[in-house]
């Protein structure tokens, strides 16, 4: 999923503080999706996850056919029963939560991948159309390691 932001405890695994839930400020800059992770250690009592953890509304976004929810995110680490890498901070950076990772050791092997498939990726948006784009086509006014465009709820960036 299209990550709220790439800041770890802030914007991906968030705590949620003693299942209360506050959400991240998407209009707070350098905030992305609605791609939330949260973190504890479960239900009191349980241990198990909380099936009716808080979401964002729909409503935040604004431009659903022009708004990432969903990226193709190749990664050695997606297999069934992982939660890791359940959101995606962006196209290019440091670390397996990008689509592409530059380091030789990366779990990431989207920059193989994305050679082999003409230089694009899969992207579903809000309005469930899926595009194969370029990752140059989805930051709007930002930078593939800065993303803005597709990668946000607000409009026009």
């Amino acid at each position: 999923m299209n990550s709220v932001g790439p800041n770890w405890m802030s914007d991906y695994q968030v705590p949620t503080a003693g299942q209360s839930y506050p959400l991240p400020n998407l209009s707070v800059t350098g905030r992305h999706g609605v791609g939330i992770y949260w973190q504890d250690g479960g239900l009191p009592a349980t241990g198990l996850p909380d099936w009716e953890a808080k979401g964002y509304k729909t409503s935040v976004v604004k431009d659903t056919a022009g708004t990432i929810l969903l990226v193709e995110e190749p990664n050695i680490q997606n297999v069934v029963g992982n939660i890791w890498p359940c959101i995606c901070n962006g196209p290019k950076g440091s670390g397996d939560l990008y689509q592409l990772d530059p380091a030789p050791s990366a779990k990431n092997y989207g920059n193989d991948q994305y050679g082999i498939h003409s230089k694009r990726f899969n992207y579903l948006f809000h309005d469930n159309h899926v595009e194969a784009l370029k990752i140059e086509q989805t930051v709007g006014r930002g930078i593939l390691t800065d993303p803005r465009g597709m990668w946000t709820v607000a409009v026009g960036d």
